[in-house]
């Protein structure tokens, strides 16, 4: 006769030889629970049975007491129908409904049934408000009934009618991605006040949607994931106040010129389609802000034209797809973009950069391009450049004098000179800088067209033959230490100088003349904040940088200091093993911006928004950071944590997302040593990152966050 225990643990081990999918997503909050069930129904099953062809006396069964529903005791009372109703409860006074993740295959009655008059209820009828809000996302609806939309007017909606009217027709926000609906009820478009609706992860085809053309105020659509193929059905262009659409993951492979008439439209996501060209003359008349058309079939040239439109366009990827040129024209004149991705192409040159002083980050991996762009070293805000396998020979010494360029990456290029190969981008600047020749003595136009002196702007007029240059000689006189100039927008650049503090009475002298607002400081020998000469710009100062500097974490500031106007502090690169005595010491209540990259912190991410209430953007990659916290995150738009210890991410992250324009944006979590999410998931970005972890987390934790996180 065999034991339960043994059954149960032969089920145990054949079920441990069985490998997991990494790619199957857990729509169930306690499955391992539900194994543990059916193993042990199995184990009382076969009890059972041997005790009935056992003639013996039947002897006490262990199992018979154990729980098989909830061993764990995770479910409340009533299982998903006690969750159900404590959410429908809720949203009654409310107005936000959350019934995700329930594995329901149907509205459930206590949703459709939610506002009539139950006299058993607790709560009063004059707490009833109007859903504003209703969340149905990864559950396993087919379809939707049509007593749920009813297609009846409001406005001629008969009071003496029986009918229960359209208890949704208040709804503000729709979510029904991660289900398997393939058509929607024809009183859909009676949701006239409807501004998101989220259809992603579903099987509409481009017939489904029509309904969706007659919802005149959405304002964010997306329909990513489903069976859209062909041309995108233009009725979709009706749309007017539309301002972010998601059609990602489809088979679409054209766009229609009427996609001009989406004259609100901001985000457009075109990612993992069969595209073979975008209309560009109608996409420039759009004011948009994002345009993604990644993993497309993108061939040729992308824009006929840069010379109108795009001139609110702040990212642009366009990454794995065959374009040869990225425009017709010779230059591309896009000033806002900040973001231009273009890995895996068959671009050999770029077009002229003159036009793009906002350029923040150039991602070009994977292409044939065998010199940088015209005006490439006037690009002053650029901060990271990825080149990659391309057929680079040779590198221009000017990237040495770019101060703010953070990563240069140029592996895996043809160089002559293989050392810069496995250079760090640090040192790749030093060897060029040092290359750099001084500038004329005659006076001329540099590369950004300003005028160049051989003295000094401040220098005597009978110091004849004196070259000062900040990069490659020596002062040639003690005179030359007092002499600072203060760039255009009042920027004061110390870096490389090899100060060892900021002396205030050098930078006095200048306050009459200059409003301080960027103070670069960095690679110098500094130990700690000089605060007695930031007390003196102190209303002004926007912007810091004293990366790259020995300072000492113990002994960060001599005393307290307050920068109201600072909006922007890097600290990267300045073996900081702790950063407490920054928030103890320094009161910027403005602050938005904070790198502490590179550096020694350990632990768990340091909370800065405690400290910095709006701080919007959080670089701490390349650190031994062990641990992250859900607060440590939310509020935040930008967040790299890559290249750090974390082994675990916190699923409430999931709920952080950028809905609206106010979520998580960018979560940079590669290179670090949790093992789920797997790399194949980081690999695809911050949205399926955030999809992947709200989909773990508990179904009572989710009802508790509801509704302000969701």
């Amino acid at each position: 006769m065999t034991s339960p225990s043994s059954i149960t643990s032969k089920n145990s081990s054949n079920g441990s030889e069985q490998t997991i999918d990494p790619d199957t997503e857990v729509r169930k909050v306690s499955k391992s629970s539900n194994a543990l069930r059916e193993s042990i129904a199995k184990a009382k099953a076969a009890r059972k049975a041997a005790r009935k062809s056992s003639t013996g006396t039947a002897a006490f069964d262990a199992w018979d007491n154990i729980e098989t529903q909830d061993p764990f005791s995770q479910l409340p009372k009533g299982g998903n129908k006690a969750v159900l109703q404590k959410r429908v409860d809720t949203a009654r006074k409310s107005g936000s409904l959350n019934i995700a993740a329930l594995g329901l295959s149907t509205l459930p009655d206590e949703v459709l049934k939610m506002y009539e008059y139950d006299p058993n209820a607790n709560s009063d009828w004059f707490e009833n408000v109007d859903l504003v809000k209703f969340i149905a996302a990864d559950n396993e609806l087919a379809t939707l009934p049509d007593e749920a939309f009813p297609d009846i007017d409001p406005e001629n909606f008969d009071m003496e009618d029986e009918s229960k009217g359209n208890q949704f027709g208040g709804l503000e926000i729709l979510d029904l991605h991660g289900n398997i609906l393939q058509s929607l009820p024809i009183g859909f478009r009676r949701l006239q006040r409807l501004t998101s609706l989220n259809l992603s992860n579903n099987k509409f085809t481009m017939k489904d949607i029509e309904v969706v053309t007659e919802l005149k105020h959405l304002v964010d659509l997306k329909l990513a994931n489903n069976n859209l193929d062909g041309t995108l059905f233009s009725g979709l262009c009706q749309l007017s106040n539309l301002e972010v659409l998601d059609l990602h993951g489809n088979r679409v492979s054209l766009l229609p010129d009427a996609i001009s008439e989406l004259r609100s439209l901001k985000t457009l996501i075109l990612a993992e389609n069969e595209l073979t060209s975008l209309p560009s003359l109608a996409l420039s008349k759009l004011p948009l802000v994002e345009l993604n058309a990644s993993r497309n079939k993108l061939q040729g040239i992308l824009f006929e034209s840069t010379a109108e439109g795009f001139q609110s366009v702040q990212i642009l990827n366009v990454a794995f797809n065959s374009l040869d040129n990225l425009s017709e024209d010779d230059s591309f004149n896009l000033p806002n973009l900040q973001f231009l991705l273009v890995d895996a192409n068959r671009l050999k040159s770029f077009p002229s950069l003159v036009g793009c002083r906002s350029l923040l980050r150039i991602t070009a991996e994977g292409n044939s391009i065998t010199t940088l762009p015209d005006g490439f070293f006037g690009l002053k805000s650029l901060r990271h450049v990825d080149l990659t396998a391309n057929d680079l020979s040779k590198l221009d010494e000017r990237i040495g004098l770019m101060d703010n360029l953070a990563t240069f990456n140029v592996a895996n290029n043809p160089l002559r000179e293989r050392k810069f190969l496995t250079m760090d981008t640090e040192e790749l600047k030093n060897d060029l800088r040092n290359r750099c020749k001084p500038p004329a003595a005659a006076s001329g136009p540099d590369q950004d067209g300003a005028p160049t002196r051989a003295r000094s702007e401040m220098g005597d007029e009978d110091e004849e033959g004196s070259v000062a240059t900040e990069f490659t000689l020596a002062p040639e006189s003690p005179s030359h230490l007092n002499r600072w100039k203060v760039k255009t927008g009042g920027v004061l650049d110390r870096s490389a100088t090899e100060m060892t503090e900021l002396d205030a009475d050098e930078l006095r002298p200048l306050l009459s003349t200059y409003d301080i607002k960027c103070l670069y400081l960095q690679r110098n020998k500094l130990q700690m904040f000089p605060v007695p000469a930031l007390n003196l710009i102190s209303t002004t100062l926007i912007d810091l940088d004293v990366s790259k500097n020995p300072l000492k974490a113990e002994s960060l500031f001599s005393e307290s200091v307050s920068l109201p106007q600072l909006q922007s502090l890097t600290l990267n690169g300045s073996s900081l093993a702790a950063i407490d005595s920054l928030f103890e010491n320094l009161s910027a209540p403005a602050l938005k911006f904070l790198d502490i990259s590179n550096n020694r912190l350990t632990g768990s991410l340091p909370f800065a928004r405690q400290h910095y209430p709006r701080l919007i953007t959080y670089l701490a990659a390349d650190n031994q950071l062990s641990s992250l916290e859900y607060n440590a995150v939310k509020g935040l738009q930008v967040l790299d944590i890559s290249n750090n210890n974390i082994d675990f991410l916190p699923p409430k992250i999931g709920l952080l997302g950028g809905e609206g324009g106010g979520g998580l944006k960018r979560f940079e979590v590669a290179g670090n040593r949790f093992r789920v999410p797997r790399w194949q998931v980081v690999q695809k970005g911050t949205e399926a990152v955030l999809e992947w972890l709200k989909g773990r987390i508990p179904a009572d934790e989710l009802n508790e966050v509801e509704p302000d996180a969701l």
